[in-house]
Parts: C-alpha cells; sequence; structure tokens
C-alpha cells in the first residue's frame, strides 16, 4: 500500500524529499492504526449508529416506564393493606369475639373477592393487547413527516390509502371493552352477594363456628358484606383496566387518598358494622372513583376524541 502510494522507493539523495517521505510515511501509518482500531466510531456505518442510539433509548423508555410501575403499585398496594390493617387493629380493641368475627369475616371477603378477580384478570390482559395496539397505530402515523397526512387521506407506496380510521376503530374496540367488563363485573358481583346471603341463611357450623357471640356477630355483619360485592367486583375491574391502559398514577394516587379517608372513618367506629360498613366502603369507593376516571381518561373523556388530529392543529 506504501508502495502504490508512493511513500517508498526511488533512491533520491535530496534530503528534504527524504523527510518529506518520512513524514507520509508515519502520518500514513497513523491513519492506518486509527481506521484499524476496534470499536472505532468511523468504522461503524451512519445507520447502524442511529439504530443504535435507537436501541439505547427504547432501552430506556422501557426501564422508567418499569420503574415507574413498580413504584405506583407499590404506593398502591401499601396504602390499600394500611387500611386493611388500621380496621383490623380498631377490632382488636373491641373485644375478642369482635376481632375473631372480623377476621372471619375477612376470610369469606377474601375467598368471594378472588374468585371475582378473575374477570379482573381478563380485564387487563384483554386492555392491555388492545392498547398496545392502538398506540402501535399512533407509532405508525407519528413517522409521517407530513402533518397534512395526520388528517387526509394519503396513498403509500403499495398503492393503498392510509387514513384515520383504523385509530378511531381501535378506539372503539377500547371504548366497548371497557362498558362490557364493567357490566360483566356487576353481574358477577350480584352472584357474588347472592352466594354470601345463601351462606348466611344455611349458617353452616363448620364456617360459621359454634362460639356464640362470634356466630351472632357474623350472621350480623354477612349481610352488610353481600351489598358490598357488586361494588368490590366493579372496583376490581375498574382498575384493571386501567392497569391495562398504564394508569398507574392515577390508581397509586386514588388508593392513597381513600385509604386516608377510610382510616378517618375508621377511627368513629364504634362496632364491627361500623368498621366494614363505614371504613371499608370508604375505602372501595375512593378506588373505584379513581379507576373510574382512568378509564374514562382512556376513552378520550378528557381531552379531544382524536389525539392525533389536535396534534396537528
Amino acid at each position: 500500500w506504501l508502495f502504490k502510494k508512493g511513500l517508498l522507493g526511488g533512491n533520491s539523495n535530496n534530503g528534504n524529499a527524504t523527510n518529506e517521505k518520512r513524514v507520509g510515511i508515519m502520518e500514513a501509518l497513523k491513519q492506518f492504526r486509527i481506521r484499524s482500531r476496534p470499536g472505532n466510531n468511523r468504522s461503524i456505518p451512519q445507520p447502524e449508529q442511529q439504530q443504535r442510539a435507537a436501541l439505547k433509548r427504547q432501552k430506556r423508555t422501557i426501564a422508567t416506564t418499569i420503574l415507574r410501575a413498580n413504584a405506583a403499585m407499590m404506593a398502591k398496594q401499601g396504602s390499600l393493606l394500611l387500611g386493611w390493617a388500621y380496621a383490623t387493629s380498631r377490632a382488636t380493641r373491641m373485644g375478642h369475639s369482635v376481632v375473631a368475627s372480623h377476621q372471619m369475616a375477612l376470610s369469606i371477603w377474601l375467598v368471594v373477592a378472588l374468585v371475582l378477580e378473575g374477570a379482573a384478570v381478563a380485564a387487563q390482559v384483554l386492555m392491555s393487547r388492545e392498547w398496545e395496539g392502538l398506540k402501535l397505530l399512533e407509532r405508525r402515523l407519528l413517522k409521517n413527516d407530513n402533518a397534512n397526512e395526520f388528517v387526509k387521506e394519503q396513498k403509500t407506496e403499495a398503492g393503498h390509502y392510509f387514513d384515520m380510521e383504523p385509530v378511531d376503530k381501535q378506539r372503539r374496540t377500547i371504548k366497548s371493552l371497557s362498558l362490557y367488563m364493567l357490566k360483566l363485573s356487576l353481574i358477577q358481583g350480584l352472584a357474588g352477594s347472592l352466594a354470601i346471603l345463601l351462606l348466611r341463611q344455611t349458617a353452616p357450623s363448620f364456617i360459621l363456628t359454634h362460639d356464640p357471640a362470634v356466630r351472632q356477630n357474623l350472621l350480623t355483619l354477612l349481610p352488610h358484606i353481600a351489598g358490598q360485592m357488586a361494588l368490590v367486583s366493579f372496583t376490581l375491574v375498574a382498575e384493571a383496566l386501567a392497569i391495562g391502559g398504564g394508569r398507574f398514577k392515577w390508581l397509586a394516587g386514588g388508593t392513597t387518598v381513600s385509604s386516608i379517608i377510610a382510616v378517618l372513618k375508621l377511627r368513629g367506629a364504634k362496632d364491627l358494622v361500623g368498621i366494614w360498613s363505614g371504613g371499608i366502603v370508604a375505602l372501595f369507593l375512593g378506588r373505584l372513583a379513581t379507576a373510574l376516571l382512568a378509564v374514562m381518561d382512556m376513552n378520550g373523556c378528557f381531552r379531544w376524541r382524536n389525539n392525533m388530529k389536535e396534534m396537528t392543529e
């Protein structure tokens, strides 16, 4: 390579020419070392650099989203457990039979709530899939350089027309899914209420114990718990829909505020019915209100119906 460049060869006696050749050789070797150095950015094509940078940004975005979701869910679950713990602590101050009845009622409530949560899991999975589909369609539209392409039909390279109709259709699908799952939650909540009322009617001793005080407390409390099952089911499904749509901050903030309100209500409870009909109901009413607001926000109730058109205007 050096011979081709004319830096070696020849028998010139001119000192200046010899020095120039030496300088040229050193510069050529220097350039050769730079070009052959491993990991040198100059050896990486520009499109590949852009692809690596985009991949790094995507990884950072995913990591940030996961951390925010974890923090929000920790705040949500922590405040919820705090509310339940305070309700139990209030029951312990009312006597042994009251706290025993409270724990048994909580066990019955948890069994029914876990059954009702099956619809919530399905709602979260379905909403996550549909919401990701919506975001994918919006990202595809954002790749267009011409803003008019968001509001006008444009012909693609394949010769087809691509407009806002797929995005609108996906939003209608999300709205339909939200309404369907909320209706289903009410139906299964009523079924849970009937199951608890049936349990009170039969009053099996292997569940309600033989202790007369505890048994009487449970028979008095079960109708109140049965009345809450529709509220519990509606809340669980609404929260699952909000989680599927990525509304973690809504749930974290709403659960924290509702837990504080529930604690204030529990402080004034005088008996077991007051604990469940006052503090627990307030806890779930606050959670339900926040979840419904989040679902409404997902369906565009608090902004322009079509975000993409609003951005271009």
